[in-house]
C-alpha cells in the first residue's frame, strides 16, 4: 500500500504527464491547461488521472506536491 509520504520508488512520469502537472502547479485548470496546450479535454483529464495514480496521490494537489518533493518536476 502506498501513502503519499512514500517517496520511493521513483515513479516514471510521461513528458505530457509532467507538463500538465507542471501547469497544475502553477495555478492552471484543466481547462486553462487544454488552451495551453491544445490537447483535448478528455486528453489532459485522462493524462493527470495517470499522474495522480503512478504518484500514489488522491488528487492533483498531492501529486503536484509528490512529483516536487521526488523533484519530477
Amino acid at each position: 500500500m502506498s501513502s503519499e509520504n512514500d517517496l520511493s520508488p521513483f515513479p516514471e512520469l510521461t513528458e505530457i504527464e509532467k507538463r500538465c502537472l507542471e501547469l497544475a502547479a502553477n495555478g492552471r485548470t484543466p481547462a486553462d491547461i487544454v488552451l495551453e496546450t491544445d490537447i483535448a479535454m478528455a486528453r489532459v483529464t485522462d493524462v493527470l488521472r495517470s499522474a495522480i495514480e503512478k504518484l500514489g496521490a488522491r488528487n492533483v494537489t498531492g501529486a503536484i506536491t509528490r512529483a516536487v518533493r521526488l523533484k519530477l518536476i
